[in-house]
């Protein structure tokens, strides 16, 4: 494994993801700026998931053909554009298309990133770098929250310029640094659209990597409700302003931060990784849903932490398992693997913005069911995995 590129993309994936994430403590601020409905929040949400799930097999696949710095490239900048637009915008059709520009450009860098990863990591290692890059991921969203929170002070609109600017020199950063992985293929390209056809199913996934994908779903449906919910429920409930949205943001990103540096390494070496996913995840669900029937803020706080302690955990267990059942098409994986998160995405988002105003803790309910259902699924794949090894 080359430690040097290692160490370079986990730095590009921090400075990348901390400049994302700066949007995410004023967004409320553009919603009530605007005066639109209170469901907007998971709509603006889903219209990016939507992209995720269309491009994410697409920029998975391009870049196995035509490598992984240049999409890495296309996808900062490209953000960058669709979040100024987002951010300066009054028309509601013309900010819904810079949201689905936005998802289609972001998810090419957190694809193409993963598949990076992937491709200079042994098999052996995979979940260590995997955590490692969760952690870079969970740091750097609460370094951007909270640049985001206190820019914000100065107006929305500041926030979304500043964000314009650093992805420019972020893209620079990774023109200039960052070396290639994959060797340029000859011929013609080929786009995997398998996932936008109905009835159509990839070869690749086998009953193992199928059951991972749905938990892939669920899990994301879980962090997708809480993380669209929070920073409108601080702002718009609790009527704090965004520096207290930024600084929430943080101090989970904190948490995240050390399960993954600390925590999740320790387990990949004692325990075996599905019954990791299954104890997190039970964790996670039985948190959220006592942080949902307290009043009391500290103790919700404190519920709400260790959710987010548990659920970082799981993510780069799930992405692990999956690399080490792919072959050599990482990114096409990957790809693949987005577009399922990108259906958490779009049904978490959407599902928590409309059970809102039913009632506003609804959707960290919904957050403790999925992560419950994730429990009951993993033990099938190890029984998948059992029935595999007898028929071979």
């Amino acid at each position: 494994m080359d430690k040097i590129k290692m160490r370079k993309i986990l730095f590009i994936n921090f400075i990348t993801m901390a400049t994302f994430n700066m949007a995410h403590p004023v967004t409320p601020s553009l919603i009530n700026a605007l005066s639109l409905p209170t469901y907007m929040f998971g709509v603006l949400y889903s219209t990016m998931a939507v992209s995720h799930f269309v491009m994410s097999p697409i920029w998975g696949s391009l870049s196995d053909q035509r490598g992984r710095k240049r999409f890495l490239v296309i996808g900062v900048i490209g953000y960058g554009i669709s979040q100024l637009g987002f951010g300066f915008i009054e028309s509601t059709p013309l900010i819904l298309m810079f949201r689905i520009t936005g998802g289609a450009m972001s998810v090419a860098f957190i694809t193409t990133c993963i598949a990076y990863v992937s491709d200079i990591s042994s098999k052996e290692e995979r979940t260590k770098y995997m955590s490692y890059h969760t952690a870079t991921t969970s740091i750097a969203s609460s370094v951007g929250a909270l640049m985001g929170g206190f820019s914000g002070n100065l107006g929305y609109k500041f926030a979304f310029f500043t964000q314009f600017i650093l992805c420019l020199l972020v893209a620079g950063v990774i023109y200039f640094v960052l070396d290639e992985t994959i060797d340029k293929k000859l011929g013609k390209i080929e786009i995997y659209t398998k996932h936008l056809k109905k009835g159509s199913k990839s070869t690749s996934l086998n009953p193992t990597v199928s059951i991972m994908m749905i938990v892939m779903t669920l899990i994301t449906i879980a962090t997708t409700s809480y993380n669209s919910t929070i920073n409108y429920y601080i702002e718009s409930v609790l009527n704090m302003p965004t520096t207290v949205n930024g600084i929430v943001m943080a101090f989970a990103g904190v948490v995240a931060l050390i399960m993954n540096l600390c925590i999740n390494p320790y387990l990949s070496k004692k325990y075996n990784e599905k019954y990791t996913l299954i104890v997190a995840c039970m964790i996670a669900g039985i948190s959220m849903i006592l942080a949902s029937l307290f009043n009391n803020i500290l103790i919700s706080f404190m519920f709400i932490m260790v959710f987010v302690g548990s659920s970082a955990l799981v993510t780069p267990i799930q992405q692990s398992i999956v690399s080490k059942l792919a072959k050599e098409n990482y990114g096409e994986i990957m790809g693949i693997q987005g577009s399922y998160k990108a259906i958490g995405m779009i049904v978490g988002s959407l599902a928590s913005g409309f059970i809102f105003d039913i009632g506003n803790k609804l959707p960290f309910i919904l957050s403790g069911i999925c992560c419950m259902i994730v429990c009951l699924l993993v033990p099938r794949v190890c029984l998948e995995e059992k029935t595999e090894k007898v028929i071979a």
